[in-house]
């Protein structure tokens, strides 16, 4: 395996979203992360709203190479088909500075700010 391959423990903790995607109730929000070769997904926190949090997510995202970027998405659960309420895109490399980081990233939705997702790696 070289340097830059392995895996990458990502915590998603919490987020702060400013865009609303329910008309009536809450949201039931989730995350996915993604790379090249791997889709995760959070579990969905049923009537969270827009402060949801998630106190025992950990996923195991395997880096093969450090350059790739990690797609961050949050979607609210719908019966017919989910709704993305924002998104954004990192480079692993970002998540693996120092060894590990706790930081809050801007998501956006159509170019706008949707809210803030934090991370913990």
């Amino acid at each position: 395996m070289s340097e830059t391959a392995g895996n990458l423990k990502i915590r998603i903790l919490e987020a702060r979203l400013e865009r609303d995607t329910s008309s009536f109730g809450s949201m039931d929000p989730y995350v996915v992360l993604e790379t090249r070769m791997q889709r995760l997904r959070t579990a969905t926190q049923k009537g969270a709203g827009k402060e949801p949090a998630w106190p025992n997510e950990e996923m195991a995202v395997d880096v093969k190479y450090i350059g790739d970027d990690l797609h961050v998405m949050i979607f609210d659960e719908k019966i017919a088909s989910d709704d993305i309420v924002g998104e954004v895109t990192l480079k692993l490399s970002a998540l693996c500075a120092n060894g590990g980081i706790d930081g809050w990233w801007e998501i956006t939705y159509k170019g706008k700010k949707a809210g803030n997702i934090h991370l913990y790696s």
